[in-house]
């Protein structure tokens, strides 16, 4: 009887063995498809080529160049047709200024010629009173212009013409009469060779003349 109870025993615990063994088999093959999960694909969010680059400042709209150090001011105009690229959107380049703060209130000046007084801004409205009365009378054009003019990297080309100026932006020259019709100048556009130079120094000299009668 002892030998029976004592092989009974064996076969218990043989059984139990081999059960809790089919149970690992089994849990270690639920949990085989756990293990061998696939990787998510970061996904990266499609940002235009000509938009601005990240932000390297705490204001809106500035980024410092990190050759230069200078801090630039853009614009992201997303409502203007960009004929060289055949799409929507382009970035409106607004000067470097050796201020951060200086770049950020470039910012807000182009943004409320372009968006009006309800768009965000870097420092309160109430700020800029006096800028706000100038830009109503010169358009977009004009405005971001004069902005570009008064920053720090604005470099006038040599010309021997008065109020004709190269911009180092985009290497175009640029020209402007003072004074007329009660604003502070008169934007007459930009050229790409000294020739059109010439020819709009002639234009320029004959609507003065016009205007001073």
């Amino acid at each position: 009887m002892a030998k029976s109870s004592k092989q009974k025993t064996s076969s218990t615990t043989t059984t139990t063995t081999t059960s809790i063994d089919a149970d690992n088999n089994n849990s270690s093959n639920s949990t085989t498809p756990v293990v061998k999960t696939t990787k998510t694909k970061r996904t990266r969010k499609s940002v235009p080529r000509d938009s601005p680059q990240q932000r390297s400042s705490v204001y809106r709209g500035v980024t410092r160049h990190r050759w230069t150090g200078r801090y630039e001011a853009h614009l992201w105009d997303k409502n203007c047709w960009n004929e060289s690229q055949n799409k929507k959107g382009r970035q409106v380049y607004l000067g470097a200024y050796d201020d951060e703060e200086a770049a950020a209130h470039a910012y807000d000046l182009a943004a409320l010629k372009y968006w009006g007084q309800d768009t965000i801004l870097n420092f309160p409205l109430s700020t800029y009173g006096n800028e706000l009365s100038e830009m109503e009378g010169q358009s977009k054009e004009e405005y971001i212009g004069s902005l570009r003019r008064k920053s720090s990297g604005f470099s006038r080309g040599v010309s021997k013409y008065r109020g004709v100026a190269r911009h180092h932006h985009n290497g175009r020259w640029e020209a402007r009469i003072g004074r007329v019709f009660g604003n502070k100048y008169l934007y007459l556009g930009t050229y790409v060779t000294p020739m059109h130079v010439m020819q709009l120094h002639k234009k320029k000299q004959r609507l003065h003349m016009t205007w001073q009668q």
